[in-house]
């Protein structure tokens, strides 16, 4: 398929002499002779490449540029500029409003080719690194998922199957015990694809958005009970004893109690999760200015100072070196819902290799005293 060029030109004759030296080199070239109809046009078919006079009666280059930039399915078409006097303040500005590059007129046959056949390539040059990128993050998320949904399902498959084949030779404790392991591996598959879900609606979420209030707005106490809870959440799912020690300040925080619950879960989960066997898990939590500071310390698999700018969803670290259960999405989620709540979040390691995760949550001044 050609290359689509749209030619944005208000002057005929230069419109159409490089339509026609474009043309002649193997490129389908689409001409508008002003700003708006040339937004109009890009919106209608996306092309591979602009070129667009910066100087039009109406709507001028820069109008269009913005246009272009700020729209999701065109920001990243190659952009040139075609000035017609070479004016350092405005070349500047066109590049600082993203343009790639920018043609003085008058410019010869050999300067526009030269300049498209350069923008193009780099742009294949783009393409092709982010391929190998979406690439790679399709090989990490089928390995991740198959992993995850066979661990839970093996579960649910295994231990029904003994009942069903052989449930005379059980023990009524025995089958309690069996259906309990069966309904944590379904909690367990059940958690994985609503975090798959609500990482998908954070991803989107913008203040424009009817759900942007759901996830940004309300409060809710924070207490050591609530803490307490949340911890022994956890210890059922994941089906073990836990050590830990509570050391909770009571307030009310600016922040959802949906939301600050799937905040404890998903840190408290992560400080267990990644615990050494044996070790005691410590969960503070203090005032601190007009902020409420929690953080969850556990001894064991290592977080690095320089992943905590690396958190993403799927993003799982040093998977190679341990084993790890879930999709990775946990840290990503937090983060997320933290910056929708202008919290923020750290990770802290100390040389004895203890790992420390700390939030930040604005609190409500002045409110009444959280109860347990």
């Amino acid at each position: 398929m050609p290359i689509q060029i749209l030619l944005i030109e208000d002057d005929s004759q230069i419109r159409k002499s490089v339509e026609e030296l474009l043309t002649s080199q193997g490129f389908q070239v689409t001409t508008v002779a002003d700003g708006r109809a040339g937004i109009d046009q890009t919106l209608l078919q996306v092309p591979d490449l602009i070129l667009c006079s910066m100087t039009m009666p109406g709507v001028d280059g820069y109008q269009v540029l913005e246009a272009v930039r700020t729209n999701r399915l065109t920001s990243t078409v190659p952009f040139i500029l075609l000035a017609t006097q070479t004016n350092v303040a405005d070349v500047r500005r066109g590049m600082n409003q993203g343009a790639d590059d920018c043609l003085t007129k008058p410019f010869t046959h050999d300067d526009l080719l030269q300049t498209v056949n350069s923008r193009l390539k780099r742009e294949a040059l783009r393409k092709g690194d982010l391929k190998l990128e979406i690439d790679k993050y399709r090989h990490i998320l089928a390995s991740v998922t198959a992993h995850e949904y066979n661990t839970a399902l093996s579960g649910v498959i295994g231990f029904s199957s003994l009942l069903i084949d052989d449930y005379q030779q059980f023990s009524d404790d025995e089958v309690v015990s069996m259906v309990g392991m069966i309904k944590i591996s379904g909690l367990r598959l059940k958690r994985s694809l609503d975090n798959i879900q609500l990482m998908d609606m954070l991803q989107h979420v913008d203040s424009s958005q009817a759900n942007f209030d759901y996830f940004s707005t309300e409060s809710a106490p924070i207490t050591e009970k609530l803490v307490d809870d949340s911890v022994q959440a956890v210890a059922y799912r994941q089906d073990r004893e836990l050590s830990y020690q509570l050391q909770i300040e009571n307030a009310q925080l600016r922040i959802s109690e949906k939301n600050l619950g799937i905040c404890l879960s998903e840190l408290i989960d992560n400080a267990f999760k990644f615990s050494a066997s044996g070790k005691t898990v410590l969960l503070t939590g203090i005032h601190e200015g007009d902020n409420y500071r929690l953080t969850f310390t556990n001894k064991g698999q290592p977080f690095k100072a320089e992943y905590c700018d690396q958190i993403a969803p799927y993003k799982q670290f040093d998977r190679k070196q341990y084993e790890q259960q879930g999709f990775g999405l946990g840290l990503a989620i937090v983060k997320k819902i933290l910056e929708l709540n202008q919290g923020r979040l750290t990770v802290e390691t100390s040389p004895e290799g203890e790992t420390s995760v700390i939030i930040w949550i604005p609190r409500v001044i002045n409110a009444e005293p959280a109860t347990t």
